[in-house]
């Protein structure tokens, strides 16, 4: 059994069953853009005159099965693949649209060199913050606000119905397991999320979830939000003590000193909450 193959059984086992059942893999939430679901993950489809884009097709079979069902929708190839970032279990798969530009934001390219045991793409784009593709009667842009879950993170918005995509930014109304959250810089990801609410979509495509409701974006939102201001509250008590040892404590100790119970009826808040308090103290504190 190859290796991607795997880890992508392990994925969708640590992930659990977290969406509801549907009867078909796509669905179209505007005018030529359409959600897929399937074996766990999210992407986005976008149809225009001159071509088609996806958002992460993951892993072979997956992009197999992609592939399969946009042909049911349409002629046009798939031109474009938009990366959300350096995650493998996002990026495999690209092999299967021969021919397509893949496109990732730069500071995941070195990343990419640092698995040598696992299938990557070859990057043929890359860029700073902003880019942008016109597929004729769609535009999609792409933007980096700020590091968040992995380096090279990139949401997606298609401008003339206003549908936005992210990936491994949040779930509806669950916490992930904390273990896949310890390389997520949680300020950088209420940068995120706040300015994906600022954008006021119509749509909210998230990575692991068939549910695409706006409402569980902002929830997520001002969670985060909440979290940063309770740990930023006791990192300044930490340093108003005097005790220059005080912050780097602090980092020991706040899992077990913060709650918020408003949560608590989130999936997984008992054990994966004071995991989030951890992480978000260490990006507040320790910029990562």
């Amino acid at each position: 059994m190859r290796l991607s193959t795997l880890f992508t059984a392990a994925a969708l086992i640590a992930l659990g069953t977290t969406t509801n059942a549907q009867t078909s893999p796509m669905t179209e939430i505007a005018d030529g853009v359409y959600h897929y679901f399937s074996m766990g993950y999210s992407s986005m489809v976008v149809i225009g005159e001159n071509g088609t884009l996806v958002t992460d097709p993951s892993f072979t079979p997956r992009a197999e099965e992609l592939k399969s069902e946009i042909a049911k929708i349409t002629d046009k190839p798939v031109t474009h693949i938009a990366l959300s970032h350096e995650h493998f279990d996002h990026i495999g798969g690209t092999e299967v649209f021969e021919g397509a530009e893949i496109i990732m934001q730069e500071n995941g390219l070195d990343i990419l060199k640092l698995s040598p045991m696992m299938p990557m793409p070859t990057v043929t784009t890359s860029f700073d913050d902003i880019h942008t593709v016109d597929l004729g009667g769609h535009t999609v842009e792409l933007h980096h606000l700020a590091v968040a879950d992995g380096v090279a993170t990139t949401v997606a918005r298609v401008t003339e119905s206003n549908v936005v995509f992210s990936v491994d930014m949040y779930m509806p109304q669950e916490l992930s397991p904390h273990e896949f959250k310890e390389d997520t810089n949680f300020v950088g990801s209420g940068i995120v999320l706040n300015t994906l609410v600022d954008w006021d979509p119509v749509y909210a495509v998230n990575g692991h979830s068939n549910g695409n409701s706006v409402e569980a974006l902002k929830e997520n939102a001002e969670f985060l939000n909440e979290l940063q201001a309770k740990v930023e509250a006791r990192f300044q008590e930490a340093f108003a003590s005097g005790n220059p040892s005080a912050p780097v404590e602090l980092l020991f100790t706040i899992p077990d000193e913060i709650e918020m119970p408003e949560y608590s009826d989130w999936k997984n808040y008992d054990t994966a909450f004071p995991g989030y308090v951890r992480r978000m103290a260490l990006s507040v504190f320790h910029g990562g």
